[in-house]
């Protein structure tokens, strides 16, 4: 016992004077984190098959009462233990999974000889850390210092924070900006306002990191990157002009307190393509109390916009809903004024009787946005809040979707936990739009299904230079945003115009084929499709069929090749049915290689396949053709541009 005593300090003092290390490894051994204490700071660095992905990069957070940047020294460590966890993911791209990683706990003191952990996870497909901090009572976290530091060299795929206060009606920032594709590190942000997650790097060739973090809910802040300052992009807390002046922009926590995560996951691209780490890492905040389907909406305001926001037009949503089979219908804004509650009641109880639930807008509301859609001051009142959701109840509505949210202080984070805790009482999905990212959300809030939190297909229907550089946009959000939760793009616009007869709207510039595979390469617990009724009398009897059996969840998927910004193929399993998709993001046609070596046997499949301008003289013809996938080869196919494909295999 002696002996063990006099090791354990004797490790104390090499680490807190010589900068001696700690290492974690994976289950696999692929990755491994060194933690070291070194002249009173902390720093860690990650490894992925030997190479260097993150380079001594610091750690540390500030609290009113105590200061863990300078002056520490080690304390000890649990040991290396192993965490294990087998779950569904009802909502995402693997349906059961089964976690398995390595943590360590470190502990720290600081000048006042007060207590810091730092506790990281290895597992098979990256590296995540968060804080604990011990005690009693209340504590207020002003900032961390936690950062990032990437190896020179590297490649940055990057999407700005919106400077707050700024955009339609002042309802930014609202995670609705273009990626910047393979910037250097010293990229300065569009607004000076650093860098959304999730942040995407090329290491090296081969290599791939994402950033992000998870586990965000009414106790914390959500975060962002800074710019990078010294070779390092630090976690930032919200800047002060988001939500209301009034609001802070620190984390009032009680002790003990475990910060969110923050998540680096890496590896080769179709590692992090597949990995479901923003899930792992986290538990459910409450039992689910009802049964909460994911499913495929229809919904008219996309192309038709608020004046369409009525009765018949509705109605005939709901039709095509049934002759799809989809499951919902959402009635976006002014439905309070241009509809009215009991057409909504009506519109509910006709769904209803066609196997169609109804979903409802609202604003979020408040004084952070100056949106004038209604309904309005239902959402930011938790009495109202639950009155309203016992209406919507008793009339048997099935979700809502809440709009133009103000920020990332913990007001805001508050406000997202309240109306899901209270939706959950009243049997209510729900989906955020003009949002932050989802953080974990699809784990934690049994009824949260999606959320916006990207430059979606709305921003196309109202601007042509967004619509010309939809290939490419879509071709960033897909290997970045997406990777990490549940993402409410509305795919599948097959109007040649993006508009309705009177305004007609931008032209469409990806094919028929790419935006029929955007429900596969997409995912999003609520598929909200931009289709309209026509459409379903303009294509071939197969595109309606397609469409009206594309799943929204999925078993299985398996990333097949791309590089983002360009291109990606992606198959995804539903029961006994794959679908393979593909689309080409740039203005030359493209030929894909993938590897289908994951069938056992040569089967049989449906393509629906893009016919070549050329040929056709439109880019909406599409055609179908049954193929053989040979077992144990690589599949070629040239895709045109801004073109696609879909697969179907049984």
């Amino acid at each position: 016992m002696k002996k063990f005593l006099f090791l354990m300090l004797f490790t104390s003092i090499l680490l807190s004077c010589t900068g001696k290390t700690e290492v974690l490894k994976s289950p696999d051994g692929n990755f491994k984190v060194n933690f070291s204490v070194k002249d009173g700071e902390m720093f860690y660095s990650v490894f992925w098959k030997d190479n260097l992905l993150m380079d001594k990069s610091p750690l540390g957070i500030k609290t009113v009462s105590e200061d863990f940047t300078e002056g520490i020294k080690y304390s000890g460590t649990s040991g290396v233990r192993t965490v294990t966890k087998n779950y569904e993911l009802k909502n995402g791209k693997k349906r059961h999974i089964k976690y398995i990683a390595n943590e360590i706990e470190y502990t720290v003191i600081n000048k006042s000889h007060t207590e810091l952990s730092v506790i990281f996870r290895a597992s098979n497909d990256g590296v995540s850390f968060r804080y604990k901090i011990n005690g009693q009572g209340n504590e207020i976290i002003l900032s961390e210092n936690s950062g990032f530091r990437l190896p020179a060299g590297t490649k940055g795929f990057l999407t700005p924070l919106s400077k707050a206060k700024s955009g339609w009606a002042l309802t930014n920032p609202s995670y609705e900006e273009n990626y910047h594709v393979e910037v250097p590190l010293e990229t300065v942000s569009d607004y000076g306002q650093g860098w959304t997650y999730p942040a995407l790097f090329e290491v090296m060739e081969g290599c791939w990191v994402l950033l992000s973090e998870t586990g965000t809910d009414r106790n914390y802040v959500a975060t962002h990157l800074s710019d990078i300052d010294n070779g390092v992009y630090f976690v930032e807390f919200p800047h002060d002009d988001h939500n209301l002046p009034e609001d802070h922009s620190y984390a009032e926590v009680e002790l003990p307190y475990s910060t969110p995560w923050r998540t680096i996951t890496a590896g080769s691209l179709a590692d992090v393509m597949e990995s479901t780490m923003a899930q792992d890492l986290v538990d459910p905040l409450y039992e689910a109390k009802f049964d909460y389907v994911p499913g495929r909406v229809a919904w008219s305001w996309v192309i038709l916009k608020d004046r369409n926001t009525v009765f018949d037009v509705q109605k005939d949503y709901i039709d095509m809903a049934e002759e799809l089979g989809w499951e919902y219908l959402l009635i976006d804004a002014l439905w309070d004024t241009q509809i009215g509650r009991d057409k909504i009641a009506e519109l509910a109880e006709y769904g209803a009787s066609k196997n169609v639930g109804v979903m409802l807008w609202y604003n979020s509301n408040g004084d952070w946005n100056d949106a004038p859609q209604s309904p309005k001051n239902l959402m930011d009142d938790r009495e109202i809040r639950r009155k309203e959701m016992e209406w919507m109840q008793s009339i048997g509505i099935k979700g809502i979707k809440v709009d133009f949210f103000g920020g990332d202080k913990q007001v805001a984070m508050r406000l997202y936990d309240d109306i899901l805790r209270d939706a959950n009482d009243y049997g209510i999905m729900v989906n955020f739009h003009g949002t932050t990212l989802p953080r974990g959300w699809e784990i934690m809030y049994p009824n949260f299904m999606t959320s916006e939190a990207v430059k979606g297909q709305e921003f196309v229907t109202m601007d042509q230079a967004v619509a010309d550089n939809q290939a490419a946009h879509v071709a960033s959000v897909v290997f970045t945003r997406n990777v990490v939760g549940a993402m409410d793009f509305t795919p599948v616009a097959l109007n040649v115009r993006l508009g309705d007869v009177k305004t007609r709207g931008p032209f469409r510039r990806t094919t028929a084929g790419f935006e029929l595979s955007m429900p596969v390469i997409m995912t999003s617990g609520l598929q909200h499709f931009a289709i309209v009724p026509d459409n379903l009398k303009e294509f071939p009897e197969f595109v309606v069929n397609y469409l009206s059996e594309i799943p929204v969840t999925w078993d299985e998927t398996r990333f097949l090749d791309g590089y983002p910004g360009k291109y990606a193929v992606i198959a995804r399993r539903s029961g006994d049915r794959w679908y393979i998709a593909g689309f080409n993001g740039e203005g030359d046609e493209r030929q894909v290689n993938f590897d289908v070596s994951f069938f056992a046997e040569e089967v049989d499949a449906i393509a629906i396949l893009d016919i070549p301008f050329i040929i056709s003289g439109s880019f909406n013809m599409v055609a179908m053709s049954e193929i053989t996938i040979p077992n144990n080869k690589k599949i070629e196919h040239t895709i045109p541009s801004n073109g696609g494909f879909v697969i179907i295999i049984e």
